[in-house]
C-alpha cells in the first residue's frame, strides 16, 4: 500500500461506480470474523484517547472564563485525534484488502498530522455552516441538521484519500464530495442501515457493539476499496489504463 494507485479512483470520478448495500454488508459481516478483537481494541484506544484529552481540556480550561485556553486545547485535540481517526479508517481498509491489521495501527499516521489536522478543521467549518444558517432563517433544528449529516457522509473518503492516496486536504475534500455525488443514494442507504444497527446494539446494553463497531469500520473499508482502489493491488472490475496520474498532478 506504499504506492498510490489512482486507476480505480480516476475511473470512479470519470465513469462512476456502483454499490450494492446488501452485498457490501454481507462481505463486511464475513470479514469481521477473526478481526473483531483487534478492531474493538483499536476503537477503544481512540475513544479512550479522546476522553483523556477532553478531560485535560476541561481541567486546563478551568471554566467559561478561560475561552482562549479552551479554544487552543480544542484545536490541539482535533490535531491529535485526526491521525487516530484516520488510523481507524485505514484498519477497515486494510481488512477489506486482506492486509494484516493490529490495534496499534491507530498510532501509525502521526506523520500526516498536519494535512489531517487541516482537513479536520476544514471539514468542521464546512459542516458547521448550516446550523447557524438554519437558525437565521428560522428553520427547525432537524431541518438545519440534515445538510450537516449528509455532508458528514459525503466527506467519508477524506482521511483515507490523504493517507492512502497522499492527496492534499483540499484535493481530498473535493474528490470525496465528487465521489459521494456519484452514488449519494446508495451511500445514504448504507449509512442509515448502519445507524439502525448501532441503535440495536445500544438497546442490547452495548453488547451488540462487539459486532457493529467492526462491521462499520469494515463497511467503510470495502466502500473505499471498491470506489478508490487500494495500493497497487488489482481490484475487480473493467481493465484500467496503465497510465495513472500521480498525486502531484491529480485532477481534483
Amino acid at each position: 500500500m506504499n504506492t498510490p494507485d489512482f486507476s480505480r479512483l480516476q475511473q470512479s470520478l470519470e465513469q462512476g461506480y456502483s454499490l450494492e448495500p446488501r452485498t457490501i454488508l454481507q462481505e463486511a459481516w464475513q470479514r469481521i470474523y477473526g478481526a473483531k478483537l483487534t478492531m474493538i481494541l483499536a476503537a477503544i484506544g481512540v475513544a479512550g484517547s479522546w476522553l483523556v484529552l477532553n478531560q485535560l481540556l476541561l481541567t486546563v480550561a478551568g471554566g467559561e472564563d478561560n475561552q482562549w485556553s479552551a479554544s487552543l486545547l480544542g484545536l490541539i485535540i482535533s490535531m491529535v485525534m485526526a491521525p487516530m481517526s484516520g488510523g481507524l479508517d485505514m484498519i477497515g481498509i486494510y481488512r477489506a484488502a486482506e492486509k494484516p491489521i493490529r490495534p496499534s495501527q491507530i498510532f501509525d499516521y502521526f506523520r500526516f498530522i498536519l494535512p489531517l489536522a487541516v482537513a479536520s478543521l476544514l471539514m468542521g467549518f464546512i459542516t458547521s455552516l448550516f446550523l447557524p444558517l438554519g437558525a437565521a432563517l428560522g428553520l427547525p433544528v432537524a431541518v438545519s441538521l440534515l445538510p450537516t449529516l449528509i455532508l458528514s457522509m459525503a466527506l467519508m473518503f477524506v482521511f483515507p484519500l490523504i493517507l492512502e492516496k497522499q492527496l492534499s486536504p483540499v484535493q481530498a475534500i473535493v474528490v470525496s464530495l465528487r465521489l459521494f455525488a456519484r452514488q449519494w443514494l446508495a451511500l445514504v442507504v448504507i449509512h442509515l442501515l448502519l445507524v439502525v444497527l448501532f441503535m440495536a446494539a445500544i438497546f442490547s446494553f452495548g453488547v451488540g457493539l462487539i459486532w457493529v463497531a467492526p462491521l462499520y469500520m469494515t463497511v467503510k473499508g470495502i466502500i473505499y476499496r471498491q470506489v478508490c482502489g487500494v495500493g497497487g493491488d488489482q481490484q475487480p472490475g473493467p481493465t484500467q489504463d496503465d497510465h495513472s496520474p500521480s498525486a502531484n498532478h491529480f485532477e481534483a
